[in-house]
């Protein structure tokens, strides 16, 4: 019993310790801002294990500031301004773990590319209003088991590919959306776009603010529901093969063969294409 008690003080001195070091070590020497330039075309975050806000406001430079456990660092390299939070080792046993909390400031007028990529943190991302959405070239969101919250975003270019985490998203504009989801789950309410999305064993939840352009869906043993406003204008194929496609539209030129159908709403301006293999797919 002495020995182990003896063995649990020296971990607790050693993690004592080495944070101790680290952060009069992080406090003196490392950087948490860096201004933009004429050059600036990107704004990449790295973050993981931590709860992470990035904030839009009037500056002309990206600052982070960190409450809680590991190092941020704000680095300009380039055409690139990188933000990037890292926990030390021994932050990950169980009886030192706790939550970190970061605030990344960004300039509310930067319209270049963002890359976003999280581990098992949350992070937060929102524009002033639907009307006044933070507006980006593109935007490319890597997730693994975390949590991403978006909300009145435009951007030419979507981009997110996930596999265990959970993304969600409320009006989201973009000339050109596309979704790769594993066993993850994603939400997008009011979405305006062209969209492309699939999920394997996951779910995919989408609620169309305004049909403007096309969407398509490809599923294997996932569940997608795609929620259309009433007076859409669209064409729809779906094909399942064990799987199962529902509508809930009255469609002119209805056909259903099996487990497949396709008709047309309104003037069928637009093409939905749904793939299900064993899983299940719903429009309404």
């Amino acid at each position: 019993m002495k020995r182990i008690f003896t063995i649990f003080i020296i971990l607790v001195c050693s993690y004592l310790l080495f944070t101790g070091v680290g952060s009069w070590l992080s406090f003196g020497g490392s950087n948490n801002e860096a201004s933009l330039s004429k050059r600036t075309n990107t704004i990449s975050i790295d973050v993981s294990s931590s709860d992470t806000v990035i904030i839009p406001e009037k500056r002309n430079d990206v600052r982070a500031e960190l409450d809680g456990k590991g190092k941020v660092t704000v680095n300009k390299s380039g055409n690139e301004i990188r933000v990037e939070y890292k926990r030390k080792w021994l932050d990950g046993f169980q009886f030192f773990n706790s939550k970190s909390n970061l605030k990344i400031y960004i300039p509310e007028d930067f319209n270049k590319s963002m890359s976003i990529d999280i581990g098992s943190g949350r992070l937060n991302f929102a524009g002033e209003s639907e009307s006044k959405p933070f507006e980006l070239e593109s935007l490319d969101v890597n997730m693994s088991s975390g949590k991403v919250s978006l909300a009145n975003i435009k951007t030419n270019e979507f981009e997110h590919e996930g596999s265990s985490g959970m993304m969600d998203a409320d009006h989201l504009f973009a000339r050109s959306g596309e979704i790769d989801m594993s066993s993850g789950k994603v939400k997008l309410r009011n979405y305006q776009g062209k969209l492309d999305a699939g999920v394997s064993s996951g779910q995919l939840d989408i609620m169309i603010g305004k049909l403007i352009d096309s969407i398509k869906v490809e599923a294997s043993s996932g569940f997608v529901r795609l929620d259309l406003p009433d007076d859409a204008d669209f064409t729809l194929k779906g094909k399942a093969s064990s799987g199962h496609i529902s509508s809930d539209f009255e469609l002119d030129d209805e056909k259903r063969d099996k487990n497949d159908i396709s008709g047309k709403h309104g003037s069928g301006e637009h093409d939905i294409r749904i793939s299900v293999s064993s899983g299940k797919a719903e429009v309404n």
